[in-house]
């Protein structure tokens, strides 16, 4: 068996598990609650800055999907114990990181692009206030709703990778290990104004939603306005192809180095530990 009919093997397997009950109504309710959330405050008079509000609960169940569908990639076959079956078959090993990655990846997108339609939706009577550069037209709602959609597609895929390596890396309290990653790389050291900083993907994710978007933050007077369009320069300086590049590039090097720890390294099933 090839390579690839290993891994769609994988691919068809995992769907089968996400389409139990218990995962689809998981699903459900976080593709809902950015939605619900957005309804709550648009009744309640409270929808301040929606673009940024979408941006950050679309994200926020995004990110969820990608703990709980990537993390446990090695994991879940120890605790299952079909490891060592896995590893007698041909290219096992790599259909069971690949074929998880692409599920916790089509998922997760899938989950959170619902999230963000349906948000939109919600938010379709309400005026969004953005500040774009100088030289930029204003977009129309399809246009951001568009925007949005490539870079949850851009963070599913780039987190699925990350994550799927902290899976091979660390079999127990790898979801843990992937909350502490995201707070101290991906919030905290994005937020460092010096070279370090551009290693977090999400400080080229915000790149790119303030070059393709604007400023979706909240403005209150024109001093204010003036300060943000100093960052809508500063984030948007570089092309975004350069962005992209960065983050396809570490979506591969991710899964280069994966696929060559889960080839290598001998795991501790549960019958050995017993032992």
């Amino acid at each position: 068996m090839s390579i690839f009919n290993s891994v769609m093997a994988t691919v068809q397997f995992e769907i089968s598990r996400v389409c139990t009950l218990q995962r689809l109504m998981v699903a459900i309710v976080m593709a809902l609650f950015p939605p619900v959330m957005l309804f709550i405050l648009e009744m309640s008079s409270a929808l301040a800055a929606p673009v940024f509000l979408i941006s950050l609960f679309c994200g926020m169940v995004c990110l969820l999907s990608l703990l709980l569908w990537s993390t446990s990639n090695v994991y879940s076959e120890l605790e299952g114990k079909s490891w060592t079956f896995i590893t007698s078959r041909p290219h096992g090993r790599w259909s069971i990181l690949f074929g998880k990655f692409l599920v916790a990846f089509g998922v997760s997108f899938l989950i959170s692009w619902i999230a963000l339609t349906l948000s939109m939706v919600i938010t379709a009577e309400v005026e969004f206030f953005i500040i774009v550069s100088e030289d930029s037209p204003p977009l129309s709602k399809v246009a951001i709703w568009f925007y949005l959609s490539v870079l949850l597609c851009l963070a599913s895929m780039v987190y699925a990778a990350i994550f799927s390596l902290l899976g091979v890396l660390i079999q127990r309290r790898a979801m843990a290990f992937a909350v502490v990653y995201f707070v101290v790389v991906e919030i905290i050291l994005a937020l460092i104004p010096a070279i370090v900083g551009k290693f977090a993907m999400t400080f080229h994710m915000f790149c790119l939603l303030t070059h393709w978007v604007g400023w979706i933050g909240p403005v209150t007077d024109d001093e204010g306005e003036e300060v943000v369009m100093e960052f809508v320069g500063l984030y948007g300086r570089q092309d975004a192809w350069i962005h992209l590049s960065v983050i396809f590039a570490m979506t591969f090097l991710t899964l280069a180095v994966a696929a060559y720890v889960i080839r290598n390294r001998e795991y501790l099933t549960l019958e050995d530990a017993q032992i």
